[in-house]
C-alpha cells in the first residue's frame, strides 16, 4: 500500500416519502404572484418576517374587516335619506337614532366573510456571509464543540456494538454531513441539531469554520441526490455551491442508473476503497444526502519492515500472536495518566496530523474502565499535556491495525436523543416538501496502519537517552488520529482484534 496509514470513511443519509411527518392545523399552503421573487419560504402566524416580505403578503391577501367606519357613515347617511323621503313622522326618531353607534341597518354574518389560510411557519435562511476575522474566530468554537460531540458519539458508538469488538468512526465526517442539514433545518431541527453537535445557538459562520477545517492529508466532500419531483430552494442551492463546494444532483428515472451514479460518486471519493455502499436502491427515494472523507499520512519516522516480529498481544481473557512494527529509538510523546490509569503516547505523522494511543496501564486494567473515565474535561487534559509533551526515542511495539466497520447511523442519533430524522424532520431551508423522513443513515469506516512512511530530517538529530523507554501496545486500546492545528479528533475508535 502506498501511505503508512489510510483511514476512511463513507456516511450516508437517505430521506424517503414520509408518511408520518407532523403538520401544524393552523397552519395551511397557498401560492400567489412573486413577480419580484421577495418571498420565498414560510411564514408563521405570530412571527416577524422582514418588512418588505409582510407587505408583498398584505398586497397579495386582503381580510375584510368586521367594522369599517367609513362603512358605518355611509350607511348612517343612506339610512337617514331613505327614512325622511318615506315619512315625516318617522324623521324625527330616525335623525335621533342615527347618530348612536350601536345601531347597523345592514350587517354581514362573519360566516359569510372569505377565510384567509393561516401563513405556513417562518424558515430562517442560510445565514449571511462571515468575514475572515469571524470566521476565525469561529474555528476556536468550532474545535471545542468537536471534541464534545467526538466524545458524545464514542459513547453512543460504544452503546450500540457488541462487548469487546473492534469500532472505528470520523466524527468529522458525522460531524460534516449534519452541519450541511444544519444548512436548510428549520427552527425545530435546527436547535436539536445544535444541541446534538455541541454548538452555541445561531452558531454564526460554522459552515465557513468547517471548510477550513481541512489539510493535505485529509479529503471531506459532500453531495446531494435528489428525486426529480422534490425540488430543492435556489438559496439552498447556492449557499451548498458556496460553502461545500457542491450542488445538489438529480437522480434519473432509472434506479440501477440511480445506484450506478452514487457508488461511482463514492468510488471517486474514497481512493476507490469503497466502492458498492449501496446494494440496491428504493423506488420512493426522495432525498441522499453523502459525505465521503479519505485520509491519507506517513509516519515522520518510518518503521522498518524487516523489524516486524510476531509478539502476544491479550485478547479475552487469552493471547494471540499478531504481527507487532518494532523500533527500539522511535520518538514517542507518552506519559501516565492516574485518572484513566492508562499509558497515552502521540506518534507524529504528516501533513500536521498525529496518532494518539490510550492503552490501560497493565493487563489487569480494563480498556471499558478507560473509556468510561473518558470525559471532556480529562480528555482535554490529556490533549493539552501532550502538547507540552516532548518526543523521546522510546522503545515502541504497536500491533499493525485493519478496521473496517459498518454503523447503522439512526440508531446512534436515537442515543443521542435525536429524534427528528425519524418522526418530525423540518428542512424548510431546502425544499418546500414536508412529506420527509429519513429511511437509512449508514456510515462506514476503514482504517488500515502498516509500516510504511517517509523519514523526516530531523529524526537524525535524535539523540540517545541515557535509560531505555518503552511504550508498548500489547493489549486493547483506543486511537484517535488528532488535528494537531485546529485540535480536534479526525478519527476515532478501538481495537480489541488487531487480526480483524
Amino acid at each position: 500500500m502506498a501511505s503508512g496509514l489510510t483511514p476512511l470513511t463513507l456516511l450516508l443519509l437517505l430521506l424517503l416519502a414520509g408518511n408520518g411527518a407532523s403538520s401544524n392545523p393552523n397552519t395551511a399552503s397557498y401560492s400567489f404572484s412573486d413577480p419580484k421573487g421577495e418571498i420565498e419560504g414560510n411564514i408563521m402566524e405570530g412571527d416577524t418576517p422582514e418588512i418588505h416580505t409582510v407587505r408583498y403578503v398584505e398586497r397579495a391577501f386582503t381580510l375584510l374587516p368586521t367594522t369599517n367606519p367609513t362603512t358605518n357613515s355611509t350607511t348612517n347617511l343612506t339610512t337617514n335619506s331613505t327614512t325622511n323621503s318615506t315619512t315625516n313622522s318617522a324623521t324625527e326618531v330616525t335623525a335621533s337614532t342615527a347618530d348612536e353607534p350601536t345601531t347597523q341597518p345592514t350587517t354581514q354574518s362573519s360566516t359569510d366573510l372569505p377565510t384567509q389560510a393561516a401563513p405556513e411557519p417562518f424558515c430562517p435562511g442560510p445565514g449571511t456571509p462571515c468575514s475572515d476575522l469571524e470566521s476565525h474566530l469561529a474555528e476556536a468554537v468550532l474545535g471545542d464543540a468537536l471534541i464534545d460531540f467526538s466524545l458524545k458519539l464514542y459513547g453512543a458508538f460504544s452503546a450500540v456494538k457488541e462487548a469487546e469488538t473492534n469500532m472505528a468512526f470520523s466524527p468529522f465526517s458525522i460531524a460534516s454531513l449534519l452541519t450541511h442539514v444544519l444548512l436548510g433545518a428549520g427552527n425545530v431541527t435546527r436547535r436539536n441539531l445544535e444541541t446534538v453537535l455541541s454548538y452555541p445557538k445561531d452558531f454564526a459562520c460554522v459552515h465557513q469554520a468547517l471548510r477550513a477545517f481541512t489539510s493535505k492529508g485529509v479529503t471531506s466532500v459532500s453531495q446531494i441526490f435528489h428525486s426529480p419531483d422534490l425540488a430543492i430552494r435556489d438559496t439552498f442551492v447556492n449557499a451548498s455551491q458556496t460553502l461545500y463546494g457542491s450542488s445538489p444532483s438529480v437522480l434519473g428515472n432509472n434506479s440501477d442508473a440511480n445506484l450506478e451514479l452514487i457508488n461511482t460518486w463514492v468510488a471517486e471519493n474514497t481512493n476507490h476503497k469503497i466502492k458498492d455502499l449501496l446494494d440496491s436502491l428504493p423506488s420512493d427515494t426522495r432525498l441522499i444526502l453523502l459525505n465521503a472523507i479519505y485520509l491519507s499520512a506517513k509516519w515522520k519516522t518510518a518503521f522498518s519492515r524487516n523489524k516486524t516480529r510476531v509478539e502476544p498481544f491479550h485478547f479475552q481473557n487469552s493471547v494471540i500472536k499478531v504481527p507487532m512494527m518494532t523500533s527500539k529509538k522511535y520518538p514517542v510523546a507518552h506519559f501516565i495518566d492516574p485518572t484513566l490509569k492508562a499509558k497515552v503516547g502521540q506518534l507524529q505523522l504528516s501533513h500536521n496530523l498525529s496518532l494518539v494511543l490510550l492503552v490501560p496501564q497493565t493487563p489487569k486494567h480494563r480498556l471499558e474502565d478507560v473509556e468510561q473515565a473518558l470525559s471532556p474535561t480529562v480528555f482535554r487534559a490529556i490533549m493539552k499535556k501532550l502538547e507540552m509533551s516532548k518526543f523521546h526515542p522510546t522503545l515502541l511495539m504497536m500491533p499493525r491495525i485493519k478496521v473496517k466497520t459498518s454503523q447503522d447511523m439512526l440508531s446512534i442519533m436515537e442515543k443521542l436523543e435525536f429524534f427528528d430524522f425519524s418522526y418530525d424532520l423540518d428542512l424548510c431551508g431546502l425544499t418546500k416538501d414536508p412529506d420527509l423522513a429519513v429511511s437509512a443513515m449508514q456510515h462506514q469506516t476503514v482504517l488500515e496502519l502498516t509500516e510504511t512512511g517517509v523519514e523526516a530530517a530531523a529524526a537524525s538529530a535524535i539523540s540517545v537517552a541515557r535509560t531505555l523507554l518503552v511504550f508498548d501496545v500489547q493489549q486493547p486500546f483506543l486511537f484517535l488520529l488528532w488535528d494537531q492545528q485546529h485540535k480536534f479528533p479526525v478519527f476515532m475508535g478501538r481495537v480489541y482484534d488487531p487480526r480483524a
